[in-house]
């Protein structure tokens, strides 16, 4: 979820090379081999300075923790707490490791509390989202504005990408959240529906073989400009008029349906867009919206992520404001 990822140089910024990976493992393995809950016995004994006040606060017994001090001791090599007088006074090897204990112990708290005492509002990460540039312009303003809201420190990043190129993406980790025509079917992924759209027909109002209402029979005469990055929707489209015993006349093809407006008005050339972008592309002078009479192709749009990200707190976050601007769009 982090930055580093898209360094073009690996361990450049930081992060582990594969190579710094392979020198830990030896450490590891010896670091698997200690009994690490004797570190939280040792960090309440170092705080209260006595033994039965440690084995209260950890529900046992004075002689489990003296034998565990002995372990302690014979571990780090040093005798940690020392008989004085009315108590125990800790060396200086055990005052040092007190000042280490505080911090680990915290950063090990925050792991295991991550996600019940989260706050997005001091997420600072930088995470980014696969969608396409069309519904990018219907998701991205209600996205954003809860997002600065909700978390003004974070970074979000969406960027086009194809559905299967999306799969293997979200696999690795180099995106964290995929909006997508139809659900990704993969035992790793989860998806949930954001909303259905219906393909319609743009046109210029000029356009005299096309109505306030058309049918696929009446557009297959017609010169088409058909609008696809990946290629999905115009296949989805062809199977539609198939489905009627037609084909489309293409005359052309782009990528991006913002592009669209501009490209047909004043000409006697449609496009099959979806619904979503029918109040956007119409705010174009002399463009109109034609729904289908049949209602169209529907074509339901999934939120997509991996197992891997599943309960990952701000992706969490995430999700819950896409779906949100969705259902505002929606609405």
């Amino acid at each position: 979820m982090n930055e580093s990822r898209f360094s073009d140089t690996p361990g450049s910024d930081g992060t582990e090379t594969p190579e710094g990976r392979d020198s830990r493992r030896p450490a590891l393995a010896e670091l698997r081999k200690k009994d690490l809950n004797l570190l939280v016995v040792l960090a309440a004994m170092l705080e209260s300075n006595s033994v039965s006040e440690a084995a209260r606060r950890l529900d046992s017994t004075q002689p489990s923790m003296s034998r565990m001090l002995d372990r302690l001791r014979d571990d780090l090599g040093d005798p940690l707490l020392i008989k004085s007088a009315h108590k125990m006074l800790p060396t200086r090897r055990a005052q040092d490791i007190r000042r280490v204990l505080d911090d680990v112990l915290r950063a090990i708290e925050g792991v295991y509390q991550q996600g019940s005492d989260y706050n997005p509002a001091m997420e600072t990460g930088t995470y980014v989202i696969g969608i396409n540039d069309s519904l990018q312009a219907l998701i991205a303003p209600a996205f954003l504005a809860s997002l600065r809201q909700v978390a003004p420190r974070a970074r979000v990043r969406m960027q086009p990408v194809p559905q299967q190129g999306g799969i293997s993406a979200m696999t690795s980790g180099a995106i964290d959240l995929m909006v997508a025509f139809y659900p990704v079917d993969m035992e790793s992924l989860r998806s949930e529906l954001l909303l259905t759209t219906r393909f319609g027909c743009l046109s210029a109002r000029s356009n005299p073989h096309i109505g306030a209402i058309t049918s696929a029979r009446e557009l297959a005469s017609l010169d088409c400009l058909d609008i696809s990055q990946f290629g999905l929707i115009t296949r989805l489209l062809d199977r539609y008029f198939q489905s009627h015993g037609l084909h489309r006349r293409i005359v052309g093809t782009l990528t991006s349906y913002l592009a669209v407006a501009d490209a047909i008005h004043d000409t006697e050339i449609y496009a099959m867009i979806p619904d979503y972008l029918a109040r956007p592309l119409c705010r174009h002078p002399g463009m109109r919206f034609s729904p289908m009479e049949d209602e169209g192709m529907a074509v339901p749009i999934h939120l997509c992520w991996h197992n891997n990200v599943h309960s990952h707190p701000f992706v969490t976050v995430l999700r819950s404001l896409l779906a949100s601007a969705a259902r505002h769009v929606a609405t």
